[in-house]
Order: C-alpha cells, then sequence, then structure tokens
C-alpha cells in the first residue's frame, strides 16, 4: 500500500505571503516618511524657497494644516563671513556655497588664524534667532558661540561668522 501525501493547502501559503509583502510595504512607508522628516529638518529644502527666511512651526488638527511664522530675518538680509578652521582645503568655500544656496549673503570665505575643533556660529546682538538657525539648520551640528570683539578685518561688516572645524 503506497502513502498518499497530503494535499498542500495553497490558500493559506498566498495570504501568508501577502501579509508578509504587505508588511515589508507598510514598512518601507513608514521609514520613507522618517527619512523624508530627518531631510527636511537638516536643512535641505523642501520647496524651492530658502531655508531660514524665518522659522516656521506646523501644526496638524483634523486635517487642517496651520504654519505660524516666528521673527527673523530673510537669508538675504545677513552678512555671513565663513572662516575654515578645519585644516581641510577648501572647506569655506564649500560651505560658503551651500549658504548662498540657502539665500544668505556671503561676504568673506578665508582660512581662520588658527585650527578649532567644532563647527561655530557667532552673530552680532540682535541676531540671536539667525543664530540659532544657522546653527540648527543651515550648518547643521555648529554650536552659537559669542560674536568675537574686536571684530576680524577679514569678516568686511559680516552679521554672522561661521567658522568650520575639525
Amino acid at each position: 500500500m503506497t502513502a498518499v501525501a497530503p494535499v498542500p493547502d495553497l490558500g493559506a501559503r498566498v495570504w501568508r505571503t501577502a501579509a508578509r509583502g504587505a508588511a515589508l510595504v507598510g514598512a518601507a512607508v513608514i521609514v520613507g516618511i522618517v527619512l523624508l522628516q530627518v531631510v527636511n529638518g537638516s536643512g535641505v529644502p523642501s520647496s524651492g524657497s530658502p531655508r531660514g527666511a524665518g522659522t516656521t512651526n506646523t501644526s496638524s488638527v483634523g486635517g487642517t494644516t496651520t504654519t505660524a511664522r516666528l521673527a527673523g530675518r530673510n537669508p538675504a538680509d545677513i552678512k555671513v563671513a565663513v572662516y575654515n578652521a578645519s585644516g581641510v582645503s577648501q572647506a569655506a568655500t564649500t560651505e560658503a556655497n551651500k549658504l548662498r544656496g540657502l539665500g544668505y549673503a556671503i561676504v568673506a570665505t578665508t582660512n581662520a588664524p588658527a585650527l578649532q575643533t567644532g563647527t561655530t556660529v557667532a552673530c552680532k546682538s540682535g541676531f540671536s534667532v539667525e543664530s540659532d538657525t544657522l546653527a540648527k539648520e543651515a550648518v547643521v551640528g555648529a554650536t552659537v558661540s559669542v560674536f568675537p570683539n574686536p571684530v576680524p578685518t577679514t569678516s568686511n561688516n559680516a552679521d554672522c561668522i561661521v567658522t568650520l572645524g575639525k
């Protein structure tokens, strides 16, 4: 007598495969949303307008989205000098081009007199919102520091000085 193998339940297998696929697609969508929020929060513009043109808070309640603009100058009205204290060739020029693309008015790029650890943003008195915006959105990872006194002669009347460290 020969044994008859049970007939496989193909319907259950198809449903398990479909469920796995749906879970994978769902996870990919969630990861994509998180990545978009991280990228948009790091200074990469999500639209054609320059970042830092005033900090905004966006909230959504019941399908209605509201955006409130906080105080702050337009990036085109902020004169920025970029100093390279990292020892990396052309670092100031690269950062200045990035800031220029975000709408900031670049007035100088040069090497700092000495190397420093960490990147700093220092703005004149009255530019605290702008220094925070530069440090958090434009020059991600920078810390806010005190504007130098005396002001370096190479700053060309800058409102803010970004010093790139190693």
